[in-house]
């Protein structure tokens, strides 16, 4: 079984650097295949988890062959400049937090994997940025994770009803979840945990919504609400309640963004959003009325919306003292609260700090590092807001901006969460996946310029046109009021 993924591993390898359009197809491969097979292997040896890092590791070194040192800039300069001192400020603190937790505790490889954990997402949006070439290219990314998040959430589903192969088995003893007053198994499908395939399922959901709305021809909306019903009961069975709240924020912020960035709410968005949260609320009500196992999952799943504000508060901020109190106002160094540490005996130093987001950066980088994680944050999101408010222009083929908003609001529902649960983000796959989504944001301002070209809309647009040579005030948006900054 183990050669047998390996000999998976070489062809995905070979394949993502001989050609930029199969990468993403082979770090999906590798990245959804990596956790069965880890199952199928006496004593579950914990390396299949990095492999997907093997094959983005290739894609990485691929583009930068083909964009050259200089080129790997551009992402985060080319556009714009207000995001490259957050970007050096934070990497000093890294550097600095790096060189404390080796010497703190002896033990480079916790250092390494903190640093992994903060740099992967930059190193993928170096590739996102690349890859995308036109908007079809993000949408084609969508279409084939819905594909694969379907499968996910029959092999939930089947670990449900009974199915009781090792394949559908959580990596361990499995987890179980003290509620309801009695004891609820977590079902993993084919992923090693809950948590894992919990966020791979609700991710699909919310590109199920953005690709619906940003089709020029959308499937039927009761399809489209069974689709999303069935996917999120599969959430419920995982017992991974957040991610139903994940895939909710999203809608409510989605619609709120429509509203804010097109001056006006769509009839169809409201009756397309109404019938689906009837339909969420009818399914919930029919699962409660069926049997103890279902009802207690789906008591379970909906009682997420009623202690999300005390959540937030309980592992938001809180962690903020407890890191304080156990490190000290610089914190403790790089690694001692990421996924792995716990390996090498220095899990116990950050504690119960590390649970949330806010926590976890405290007490691993300090005050400095939370200040840096702020203007960084502050930085990305006004260079967002004004590149998707280029979208929203009269002149940008209508389907840039709901495609590039649906990104957008993953993203920040994302650090939302991040902000009360880290567990899930230590998992290397599902970094990569969002620092692609960032690259394809990033990559908004050249994907309006070739829509615009590849629609006739342009305005004297050259064909050859590179963002590393052509400024986006030298090809006729100095004139607009909302240009990129």
């Amino acid at each position: 079984m183990v050669a047998v993924f390996f000999l998976i591993l070489i062809v995905a390898i070979m394949a993502s650097v001989t050609s930029h359009r199969n990468a993403i197809v082979a770090i999906f491969a590798i990245g959804f295949l990596q956790d069965p097979f880890r199952k199928l292997v006496l004593g579950e040896p914990i390396y299949f988890i990095v492999t997907v890092g093997l094959v983005f590791g290739a894609v990485f070194l691929a583009t930068l062959q083909r964009q050259g040192v200089n080129g790997l800039r551009e992402p985060f300069v080319g556009w714009s400049s207000q995001v490259n001192r957050p970007i050096i400020f934070f990497l000093m603190i890294l550097g600095i937090q790096f060189i404390h937790s080796s010497l703190r505790y002896g033990n480079p490889i916790v250092s390494a994997i903190g640093l992994l954990s903060y740099t992967a997402p930059f190193f993928a949006i170096v590739v996102g940025y690349f890859l995308v070439t036109q908007a079809r290219n993000i949408r084609s990314f969508m279409k084939l994770y819905i594909s694969i998040g379907v499968v996910l959430t029959v092999t939930v589903m089947m670990s449900f009803v009974g199915f009781d192969y090792q394949i559908f088995k959580e990596v361990g003893s499995g987890l179980l979840i003290y509620d309801q007053g009695t004891v609820l198994r977590s079902f993993s499908g084919f992923m090693r945990t809950g948590e894992i395939a919990a966020w791979h399922i609700a991710t699909a959901c919310c590109f199920i919504i953005i690709l619906f709305f940003s089709s020029k021809r959308r499937p039927p909306i009761l399809i489209v609400c069974l689709l999303v019903l069935f996917m999120m009961a599969a959430i419920a069975l995982t017992g991974r309640r957040k991610m139903l709240m994940l895939v909710t924020l999203f809608t409510v912020i989605y619609g709120l963004g429509f509203s804010f960035y097109r001056r006006k709410l769509s009839v169809n968005y409201l009756i397309s959003a109404s019938l689906l949260v009837l339909a969420i609320w009818a399914a919930a009500q029919f699962f409660a009325s069926g049997g103890d196992s279902v009802s207690n999952y789906i008591a379970r799943g909906t009682s997420v919306y009623g202690s999300a504000t005390t959540r937030a508060f309980e592992l938001g901020f809180k962690p903020l003292g407890w890191a304080i109190n156990r490190v000290g106002l610089f914190g403790g160094g790089l690694g001692i609260a990421s996924q792995g540490s716990q390996f090498f005996n220095v899990s116990n130093v950050a504690g119960g700090s590390g649970e949330g987001g806010l926590g976890k950066i405290m007490v691993e980088l300090g005050l400095p590092g939370l200040i840096a994680a702020f203007w960084l944050s502050l930085a990305f999101a006004k260079y967002i807001n004004a590149a998707i408010r280029l979208s929203a222009q009269h002149f940008v083929p209508l389907h840039i901006l709901p495609l590039m908003l649906g990104i957008a609001c993953f993203l920040l529902v994302n650090v939302m969460t991040f902000a009360v649960a880290t567990q899930v983000y230590g998992d290397f796959f599902i970094l990569i996946i969002i620092g692609l989504l960032a690259g394809f944001l990033f990559a908004l301002p050249k994907l309006v310029v070739r829509a615009m070209n590849d629609e006739s809309i342009g305005r004297g647009f050259a064909s050859g046109f590179t963002t590393r040579e052509t400024s986006i005030t030298r090809v006729g948006y100095e004139n607009q009021p909302n240009q990129l900054i």
